[in-house]
């Protein structure tokens, strides 16, 4: 009886000790990440201020794409986004869509 009670703690232990660092290395991974910050940001940015929208989710809003096309617009990969949410994000940034393009590097 007392060697399943302990056994029971000591796994509990390993479990809890496991959820810890899963934790710890999220934290890591994502500071990482942020630290690094996205590839396409400060044109996007510059876009958006010269269009009056102040932040990510405004342009999201009034292009009507999802959250997933603006970070993979974020990240530098335009290429995998279809050409009509290109042309959604253009034309709520004011631009053409060849404009557009040339400033995400998608055409030269």
């Amino acid at each position: 009886m007392i060697f399943n009670s302990l056994y029971l703690v000591y796994v509990l232990l390993a479990v809890i000790l496991v959820f810890v660092a899963a934790i710890g290395f999220l934290r890591v991974l994502f500071a990482t990440i942020y630290a690094k910050g996205n590839s396409k940001d400060t044109v996007l940015l510059n876009l958006m201020e010269q269009a009056g929208i102040p932040n990510w989710q405004t342009l999201q809003q009034k292009s009507g794409v999802s959250s997933t096309v603006i970070w993979l617009l974020r990240d530098g990969e335009g290429a995998s986004v279809k050409l009509s949410e290109l042309k959604d994000v253009a034309n709520a940034l004011l631009l053409p869509l060849g404009a557009f393009l040339k400033k995400l590097d998608l055409i030269e």
